[in-house]
Order: structure tokens, then C-alpha cells, then sequence
């Protein structure tokens, strides 16, 4: 029984240092229109579709990391859709203001009524790495898409990130600064 309260209390005080070791983001982009690459239906039931997408957009509210500001960035997402509802998954590659780069998977879902958005999209989102000083880059969050009438849309990110240290082979890999 004490071993089990001691493995306990190693846990506890292990998930509370990796939480203390985050570092809270958030931000806001700007969206373009999206563009559909391939639209088809389902079949399997009247107005099922599913769709490839392409985006671009702007970080009017930067995410900060690592001392660096995005910029802007792409994404490309697949959506499967019916008379009311309405998910997507997909991935964005985001520039930071020195031109290193982040990677994001994501996934949202929203409410369809009379063939439009019911309401924001909301949707949780992961890092899948990043290059330069993002590299090792690792933390996860929620987003909120609200689409405009014209299909432009604004994204609001929240959400934590670590960057994991280099080993030492990595560091001695690393060139030097200059």
C-alpha cells in the first residue's frame, strides 16, 4: 500500500513539473477564403460530401515562441460534411518572423444548419515539430474558427508548448553562431 501512495506521489510531482515546464501561447490569424482541390459524394447517404482543402493565413495576434513571432502559414485540411455537421482534420505549417517553421495537426467539427456554419468551429490541435530554434517543438491546444459570410474566417489559438532540449549528439551537431 505504501509503495502504491509512494508511485502515486512520484506521478503527481512528475506531471507537475512537466506542467510548470510549459510555456502558455495564444494568438489570432486571419483567413483567407479557402480553396477546394477535390470536392465528391459520399453515396452513402444524400448530402454526405467530403472535401480537400487549401488555405492561407495571417497572424494579425501573433503566437510567441522561443523569443520569435508567426507570421503566416498554410494548411491543408480534408472535410467530411452532411446535412448537419460538418469535421475536418489537417495539417498547417506555420513561418515565424526569422523564417524558422512550426507544424501543426489539428481537428475541429462544427453544427451545419441550412447549409452553413451554425456556429464557430471548435477543434483541438497538436505540434508535430518544428526547424531552427523550434526544433524539438512539442505542446497541444484548442482553437475556435468563426467563418464569415464571404468564407474568410478568423482562428483564435490557445494552447501551451515546450521545446525539448538538443541530446548531445544534436548539440555537437548544431554549427556554431555566428
Amino acid at each position: 500500500m505504501k509503495a502504491r501512495i509512494l508511485g502515486i506521489t512520484c506521478v503527481t510531482f512528475l506531471f507537475a513539473a512537466a506542467a510548470g515546464a510549459q510555456t502558455k501561447i495564444s494568438g489570432t490569424a486571419q483567413c483567407g477564403k479557402p480553396e477546394t482541390v477535390g470536392k465528391a459524394d459520399a453515396g452513402d447517404r444524400a448530402g454526405h460530401t467530403m472535401e480537400l482543402g487549401k488555405g492561407s493565413c495571417t497572424w494579425t495576434t501573433p503566437l510567441e515562441m522561443a523569443g520569435l513571432k508567426s507570421k503566416d502559414g498554410n494548411s491543408v485540411s480534408f472535410v467530411g460534411a452532411t446535412s448537419t455537421r460538418s469535421s475536418g482534420t489537417g495539417t498547417f505549417v506555420g513561418n515565424m518572423d526569422n523564417g524558422d517553421k512550426f507544424f501543426v495537426s489539428f481537428h475541429d467539427s462544427t453544427t451545419i444548419k441550412n447549409g452553413q456554419p451554425a456556429g464557430p468551429s471548435k477543434g483541438t490541435w497538436s505540434y508535430t515539430g518544428g526547424t531552427g530554434e523550434l526544433k524539438g517543438l512539442q505542446g497541444k491546444g484548442t482553437y475556435t474558427v468563426t467563418v464569415n459570410a464571404d468564407r474568410t474566417s478568423t482562428v483564435a489559438v490557445e494552447g501551451d508548448y515546450t521545446i525539448a532540449e538538443p541530446t548531445p549528439k544534436e548539440a555537437k551537431q548544431k554549427p556554431p553562431s555566428q
